[in-house]
């Protein structure tokens, strides 16, 4: 039996927006991919779990688990698991989905093809942007440096005229004649609210890395 704790519900919610499906293996790390392969979140976790659980639909999982205070789990039956109040008076059954029909991450650790450029993102200055994004409706976040600063701006590429906002990040020494811009979907930055170390590959792929957690998320090219 394993009470799932909220920090870990509130995980497993983030990952239902990047994929409605997931599988959980053995151990104390969740991991989940998105459809389109350009979202990847990996997360430690207080539980141990015993045994793998396959999800087809996680928030009808997760609207289960709401029915319970401190829902605890039972996996030792095969083709489905138990969910209890921790005094065993109420319990569910959710039946497991077949794991070959669900987008899974890759087994092997994934690491950034190169570090190209780091900066720090504050968990206000994250909060802000996605707020402005939303305000604005604007659907792209870009990192440029002009010089010896670095910005983090929400603002539409494909419009010149287009609204922004834009926080000023601190990240790895820059140079004077220092110019780049990397960009990023909005819609893409499911990422749960906290503080982030960024690793920015020219690959096109981004490391975020915050606190039990990490995300590697696509650039536009």
């Amino acid at each position: 039996m394993t009470v799932i704790t909220r920090p870990t519900i509130e995980v497993l919610k983030n990952f239902c927006s990047i994929n409605k499906s997931i599988v959980i293996k053995p151990g104390n790390t969740i991991a989940t991919l998105s459809i389109n392969k350009n979202i990847l979140a990996i997360a430690k976790v207080e539980e141990q779990f015993d045994s793998q659980i396959s999800i087809y639909d996680l928030g009808v999982f997760l609207g289960g688990l709401s029915l319970f205070d401190s829902p605890k789990i039972d996996t030792t039956e095969s083709n489905y698991v138990t969910v209890s109040d921790t005094a065993g008076k109420s319990k569910t059954r959710f039946f497991y989905a077949d794991p070959d029909i669900i987008t899974q991450p890759p087994e092997k650790e994934i690491n950034l093809p190169s570090c190209d450029v780091d900066f720090i993102l504050p968990a206000t200055a994250l909060q802000q942007l996605q707020r402005a994004a939303s305000i604005y409706q604007l659907p792209d976040l870009c990192l440029h440096a002009d010089g010896p600063q670095m910005f983090l701006s929400v603002t539409d590429r494909k419009n010149d005229t287009s609204n922004s906002y834009s926080v000023q990040v601190e990240g790895m020494p820059m140079e004077d004649n220092d110019r780049f811009c990397y960009c990023f979907k909005v819609e893409n930055l499911k990422l749960l609210p906290g503080a982030y170390h960024v690793y920015i590959s020219n690959q096109n792929v981004a490391r975020f890395e915050g606190e039990n957690i990490k995300y590697f998320i696509a650039l536009e090219p």
